[in-house]
């Protein structure tokens, strides 16, 4: 007895066709740039930022290349502290005031309040890194040194046959 092939069957296309993998994104547009964005004018760094989201640095990742408001919020916010970080070097390259308050007590019980100016100089290291950064050419700590012969010409160099480095 022969038997006969079953009739292939037809493929048809699953009911939902999923287009990624794994679980959905957690990503709200309309909480999580303005919670990125006020991180990162903190000063936090990506790792601290996805902490802070009580997400992945990988997530964190993932988020910035897929949602550009996203993205956009956490430069923006980077800029912020930036903008604080260089005010604060450029108070301390050339120096400034700040009140300080002094409180005493008189002989007769009273409290006796006082407001003078402490003056902070200048720091060195903050002007050197200031002018290194916006005026390298001038400020650089790369000293070049050329090697030259007489008058600037190129230096001579005479090949000697048959003698050894060892009979130098």
């Amino acid at each position: 007895m022969v038997r006969k092939k079953p009739a292939a069957k037809k493929k048809t296309a699953p009911a939902k066709i999923r287009k990624t993998r794994g679980a959905p994104t957690k990503y709200d547009p309309d909480i999580h740039p303005i919670k990125g964005w006020t991180l990162a004018q903190k000063g936090c760094i990506n790792k601290e930022i996805a902490a802070g989201l009580r997400i992945s640095t990988a997530t964190l990742a993932s988020w910035v290349k897929k949602f550009p408001e996203f993205l956009s919020a956490i430069k923006e916010g980077k800029e912020v502290a930036d903008g604080k970080v260089a005010k604060a070097l450029y108070k301390r390259a050339i120096g400034y005031k700040i009140p300080e308050k002094k409180v005493t007590q008189n002989a007769d019980g009273s409290i006796r309040k006082e407001v003078t100016e402490k003056e902070i100089s200048p720091d060195v290291t903050a002007i050197k890194f200031w002018l290194t950064n916006r005026d390298p050419e001038n400020w650089k700590d790369k000293v070049d040194h050329e090697i030259g012969g007489k008058d600037g010409k190129p230096i001579a160099v005479k090949v000697l046959r048959g003698v050894s480095m060892e009979d130098l």
